[in-house]
């Protein structure tokens, strides 16, 4: 019978709660060189920067070929450019796969000596028998809460409307943790007076001042309704949740732990000062979180992550660097900010938790894709645990099933149909059912 959550305490691999996480292949050393895969900023030796130059220099060959649309196929004849498609995948899907064994056996020699190495990090192996005892103990007794959102937009020419929703699940129960939603509206009403042409002039310079306030928002005192702000919000708003709604032992969470979007990107001080607060309580308060992302950018990452074989899982790096590609060259380094604390403050979060919080990879099976996810190092071999054991609940994906669960209960609950469909009703009832839509809308 599954007992209460709140009170439960998942141990470490040499715990009572796990057994043994593996064997280490390799671990850190007190110093050494520059990683060539883990940190992915090693200076690279001039044979192979000739080669990523001829690599480029053919790109460009072949795109300046492009422009002249004599060297482009017919429609008629698509089916002349299946044999290269064949040819070229078959033969980049064999060199990847030949590469993964090279790139495990670099590996294991350069995480020993990464400068931003974490004191865990190494290469490591799990049984089925662990991943059972991570399911049966931790993820199915409701030890675990999930947490995503989803954002609604829509966009009309005198107003628009944002609604987010977030949502927290785990196995336990109903699996409802709660639920919370949320909506913002854009319009440019202006104040009326006697002056009809200055309120005409008003109205028309709010519409032309969208597009600039959106892109440079930091510099302009008032509030744009961006999607990069409506994505800050909605992601604010998840950890939000994990950190002060969920009363779960381990709280797992979609995407990056400390997303630019929240510390800088928005450009919204009030934004940054509450986010600091929210991933501190959360990243180095409570420690026992898991962050799993879709998709990152590093494709060195990501080629690392798919080189393993299943049931193994490596510890890369720290995320100090992640934190510092934000800093740097960012409008916070300007003397404004430093006058106001914030950029102290950033650099007091990087060294206080992206120094603690972890870069991972994983895989579960032979069909699935390699993963990334983030922990703190005092507890990742748990959290290697806990999200190999939800990934190993889809075979296919290699991804968390609670947070699918928590997506697909998000989507359903804030349905967008419903939201557009009464912005649409709306607009009937005023006589203007399609006037302020554009094109797209009414295409299909």
């Amino acid at each position: 019978m599954a007992t209460s959550t709140a009170d439960t305490e998942v141990l470490p691999p040499d715990g009572k709660t796990f057994e043994s996480a593996g064997i280490v292949v390799a671990s850190t050393a007190p110093d050494g060189s520059s990683a060539v895969f883990v940190a992915g900023r090693e200076k690279q030796a001039p044979d192979n920067a000739s080669e990523d130059t001829e690599y480029d220099q053919t790109l460009a060959r072949e795109f300046a070929a492009a422009l002249d649309l004599s060297t482009w196929t017919p429609g008629e004849r698509l089916s002349e450019l299946s044999a290269r498609l064949e040819r070229d995948v078959a033969l980049a899907a064999r060199h990847e796969g030949e590469m993964g064994p090279k790139v495990i056996s670099v590996l294991k020699e350069t995480l020993q000596s990464a400068p931003d190495r974490s004191r865990e990090s190494g290469l490591y192996d799990l049984t089925p028998d662990v991943i059972t005892a991570a399911c049966r103990n931790v993820l199915f007794n409701g030890n675990v809460e999930a947490c995503d959102g989803t954002r609604i937009v829509v966009n009309t020419l005198p107003v628009t409307v944002v609604q987010i929703g977030i949502c927290l699940t785990s196995y336990l129960g109903t699996g409802d943790g709660g639920s919370i939603v949320h909506r913002l509206y854009r319009h440019d009403i202006t104040r009326p007076n006697n002056d009809v042409e200055q309120q005409v002039r008003d109205f028309i310079s709010q519409r032309a001042r969208r597009k600039r306030r959106s892109r440079d928002a930091s510099d302009d005192d008032s509030m744009p309704l961006s999607d990069l702000l409506c994505r800050a919000l909605m992601i604010y708003g998840e950890r939000a949740m994990l950190a002060d709604r969920s009363d779960r032992v381990w709280r797992l969470g979609h995407g990056s732990p400390m997303p630019h979007e929240m510390l800088v990107g928005s450009g919204r001080e009030e934004l940054t000062w509450a986010s600091l607060t929210v991933l501190r309580g959360l990243l180095a308060g409570h420690k026992r979180f898991i962050f799993v992302p879709s998709e990152i950018s590093d494709h060195a990452v990501l080629t690392i992550a798919n080189s393993l074989t299943p049931l193994q899982y490596a510890v890369l790096r720290n995320t100090r660097d992640i934190i510092e590609g934000y800093i740097s060259n960012s409008s916070y380094e300007r003397p404004h900010y430093k006058a106001k604390g914030i950029y102290q403050a950033l650099r007091a979060f990087q060294e206080d938790v992206g120094s603690k919080v972890v870069l991972c990879v994983y895989r579960t099976s032979w069909f699935s894709p390699g993963g990334v996810f983030y922990a703190h190092e005092d507890h990742v071999h748990a959290a290697a645990q806990i999200v190999m054991a939800d990934s190993a609940l889809q075979e296919h994906r290699g991804f968390p099933n609670l947070i699918d669960i928590a997506d697909r209960m998000c989507r359903g609950m804030f349905d967008s149909g419903g939201v557009a469909a009464q912005v649409h009703a709306v607009l009937a009832r005023s006589g203007a059912p399609f006037r302020y839509f554009n094109e797209r809308f009414s295409r299909s």
